[in-house]
């Protein structure tokens, strides 16, 4: 079955779709009371510098759940090409990838919108095999370029390569209509490119960065072409975001923080993020870049940052937990727990002769995960593991937008926690610039 006949299944009709969009169940944390305390004067600094970068407009992740002007912009272009094409290839590496392919592999519905692929790395035969297609699969098939800087190497090779196979399929004319970039709005290259050539052009916000784009026009734009309803993602959004201003310190992405942070300072510095849905595992790779690049960075002479793991429930407890049951004690375990699927398959009733399959006769699989999460957990607490877990109604949008507005949330704190940038990436801009000198030296 495709991701999108697959997604179809868990999309649950909006009296599923009320607040609370996303708790968390803290009982299996291992943290002591005392802690916490000990922490509240610096958690209160630390929301207090956030709310001071919130209102300078440093940083404008947190305002985009409030955004009309994008998301005009974004609803009035979808609604076009989804008139016009089939699917989309989006094509943009970290932040400008990982977020829409959340949004798409979670939301999207075979029946309401276009289907994406996701160019996001530049291996040779996935380029091939995205380049390969004949005339009429190019002629209902439109591109969608996404770069803040207009200069990221992975993405823009792999642009070029993607419309020589557009130019030729549909004409040097004709091509231009088919190709969408989201840039810096000021004059960068990919802009001049795409101003010069007359693509569509959407504005990339100027104070946000790839990590924390999801919500602007990188993943909605994406988002409302496959026919995920883009209001009801920033609901959810908007909802956890209205929640931290009024609660403060005391809120739930402030206190997750907070609590990541005291098992850092005990020694648990592998954080995993493990969804028990199928239609999640993309989540955890986000959160992986999202909490790495924020977290991870040389503080003087010091290096910090916790390691996030990406995992996948039921599936990974036949890979990862017997090391986290009785390997190191350096991890928390954060499972995503759906409390409703949609759909309710169930094991047959098995007769006589199955005696030893009894226990698993008549039970739904909603049963069997819950019951598979459940375990999991426990045992790892029995065995002092800290584990917590966050609880989301139902796959809906809301509840999609608030845990993406919720993990970017506690990045922001865990970064003041521990003292460093959450929105820098120097790690990162090395390596480029290295492999940008070895090939203009080729």
């Amino acid at each position: 079955m495709s991701i999108s006949k697959l997604n179809d299944l868990h999309y649950l009709h909006p009296m599923n779709a009320r607040p609370p969009f996303l708790t968390y169940d803290a009982t299996r944390m291992h943290v002591r009371a005392a802690d916490l305390r000990a922490l509240r004067a610096p958690l209160t600094r630390a929301h207090t510098r956030i709310e001071s970068l919130r209102a300078g407009g440093e940083h404008g992740f947190f305002d985009l759940p409030f955004e009309t002007d994008s998301v005009r912009i974004v609803k009035e272009t979808a609604a076009k090409a989804r008139k016009r094409f089939r699917r989309m290839i989006v094509i943009g590496i970290g932040g400008s990838d990982l977020g829409a392919r959340t949004l798409w592999q979670s939301l999207a519905h075979s029946d309401k919108g276009m289907a994406l692929g996701f160019l996001g790395n530049p291996d040779p035969e996935l380029l091939a095999a995205y380049t390969s297609g004949n005339k009429l699969w190019w002629k209902e098939t439109a591109v969608c370029v996404v770069s803040k800087s207009g200069s990221t190497l992975e993405t823009m090779s792999m642009f070029f390569a993607v419309r020589e196979a557009l130019i030729r399929n549909v004409g040097l004319k004709q091509h231009v209509g088919h190709v969408y970039v989201i840039t810096d709005p000021n004059h960068n290259a990919l802009h001049k490119l795409a101003d010069d050539a007359g693509y569509s052009l959407i504005p990339h916000p100027l104070n946000v960065g790839g990590r924390f784009s999801v919500l602007s026009t990188v993943g909605l734009f994406p988002a409302a072409c496959a026919g995920i309803d883009i209001d009801d993602l920033l609901e959810g959004a908007r909802w956890m975001e209205n929640q931290r201003r009024k609660q403060k310190a005391a809120s739930l992405p402030a206190q997750f923080a907070a609590m990541h942070y005291i098992a850092y300072k005990k020694g648990k510095r592998m954080h995993v993020l493990m969804p028990y849905a199928a239609s999640l595992s993309e989540l955890a790779f986000w959160y992986r870049q999202l909490w790495a690049e924020s977290l991870g960075k040389q503080k003087g002479k010091e290096h910090v940052g916790p390691t996030p793991i990406a995992a996948f429930g039921a599936a990974d407890q036949h890979s990862q937990i017997q090391l986290y049951n009785e390997g190191p004690n350096d991890k928390v375990v954060t499972f995503l727990r759906v409390d409703h699927f949609t759909t309710h398959p169930k094991v047959p009733r098995l007769g006589k002769g199955m005696e030893s399959y009894q226990y698993m006769s008549g039970m739904t699989f909603e049963q069997i995960m819950h019951a598979e999460l459940e375990g999991t957990s426990k045992a790892l607490y029995e065995a002092e593991r800290s584990n917590g877990t966050l609880n989301i109604p139902a796959i809906t949008p809301q509840s999609i937008g608030a845990v993406l507005m919720f993990y970017e949330l506690a990045t922001a704190y865990m970064a003041e926690l521990m003292g460093v940038d959450a929105y820098n990436q120097p790690g990162v801009e090395a390596g480029k610039k290295i492999a940008k000198e070895i090939l203009t030296a080729s």
